[in-house]
């Protein structure tokens, strides 16, 4: 596959609307889903010669996985993009058109994820061509994850199945640099409760947005203060942000419930359960009621020794080619399931979800480049 083919499938992907109905339900039905995209990258790997299964992560939103079979088999790499994106609203450029500009293809999706899915298929297209590479012992998964704006949804349902490979590597924008490890992330509901009253009397009623002001003052006071004076040596201070905000049903009413969501990110050897328990003692006094919001990811923290890591690594020919994030992603599913990985791809993650979200196509040949080095130095390796 060359540049152009790179370019023309990135493009077809990018006019395959596959929005996440979780993260726009408003959206037109035509927009969302990943089935479209599912459909496409399964027969580009049946194309290709790999054996294609698909699991539906929620009802007509599966996964794809492809599996390239080399004639030893001892050993097993992921490439592991997702196939969702997010919600295509107020963007300034046309989501679905691909339009290329100055060396940059825009729309939504174009470099969250579907330049890592482009780039990951261009790199085991060209490897899958070599003779002494299918002669190896080096399989190769191609993991096409649905849901991943979602709470990681694709990657729980494909590891809560049982798959294993020695190696898996998230597609995600990083500009081209290996990131080991990452934060992780909580998202949580906090909710106080008063007494409804009319505001002539206030003092029949209690006010819960009240009491919900005495939360938000320690939390992003007191608390985010603490977390910032221990950050962690490799992945910086842990953070919280307050980023919803309910209460009350009248400017006349005293108010009888507020709630607030916030994310808390992780790092070091925090766990969730263990950050609820924090909360809970600290703010017994008020009191509060604190609950999952139904997303938790789990912290990335890969051995940079690791030689799969060491190889992917020095494919990127880079002098300084591992790096960390805040974000959180797929790769830490893989990890908590035992399955080491880190997340590479081309792009630049401020771009993602932006209203002119575009990816460089000198980056995605750039990948596909080294990802194409990557796994034959991978099937050369003992």
């Amino acid at each position: 596959m060359n540049t152009a083919q790179l370019t023309r499938l990135l493009q077809d992907l990018v006019r395959l609307p596959s929005v996440n109905p979780r993260s726009d339900p408003r959206a037109p039905a035509a927009t969302t889903g990943e089935a479209r995209m599912a459909d496409y990258l399964a027969d580009f790997l049946h194309k290709l010669g790999l054996d294609v299964e698909r699991h539906d992560v929620e009802p007509g939103r599966p996964n794809v996985i492809g599996k390239f079979s080399s004639r030893g088999g001892k050993r097993s790499v992921a490439l592991a993009p997702h196939t969702d994106t997010v919600s295509a609203a107020g963007m300034t450029v046309d989501p679905f058109a691909a339009e290329i500009r100055d060396g940059r293809l825009y729309g939504r999706g174009a470099v969250d994820t579907k330049a890592s899915l482009a780039a990951g298929l261009a790199a085991l297209t060209r490897v899958s061509r070599d003779k002494s590479f299918r002669a190896g012992d080096l399989d190769v998964w191609f993991c096409a994850l649905a849901s991943e704006e979602n709470g990681n949804q694709g990657a729980r349902v494909l590891t809560g199945r049982g798959f294993k490979a020695d190696f898996a590597i998230a597609g995600e924008p990083t500009r081209c640099r290996v990131v080991h490890a990452h934060k992780g992330a909580l998202w949580l509901k906090i909710t106080t409760r008063g007494r409804t009253a009319h505001r002539a009397t206030p003092d029949l009623g209690e006010s819960a947005i009240a009491k919900m002001a005495d939360v938000i003052r320690y939390v992003l006071g007191e608390y985010a203060a603490r977390l910032k004076a221990a950050p962690d040596p490799v992945l910086g201070p842990a953070t919280v942000n307050v980023g919803v905000i309910h209460g009350g049903s009248g400017v006349n009413i005293v108010p009888a419930r507020c709630e607030i969501q916030l994310d808390r990110r992780l790092v070091g050897g925090e766990t969730g359960e263990a950050v609820l328990a924090e909360l809970r003692r600290a703010l017994a006094a008020i009191p509060v009621d604190i609950e999952l919001l139904g997303m938790s990811c789990p912290i990335l923290r890969t051995d940079p020794a690791h030689p799969f890591v060491g190889a992917l690594a020095r494919a990127t020919g880079r002098p300084e080619p591992l790096t960390t994030m805040a974000g959180f992603t797929d790769a830490a599913i893989f990890a908590g399931h035992g399955i080491p990985a880190v997340v590479f791809g081309p792009g630049d993650m401020a771009q993602a979800h932006a209203p002119d979200e575009f990816v460089e196509l000198a980056q995605v040949e750039e990948a596909a480049r080294i990802l194409e080095r990557f796994l034959s130095a991978a099937a050369r390796a003992q």
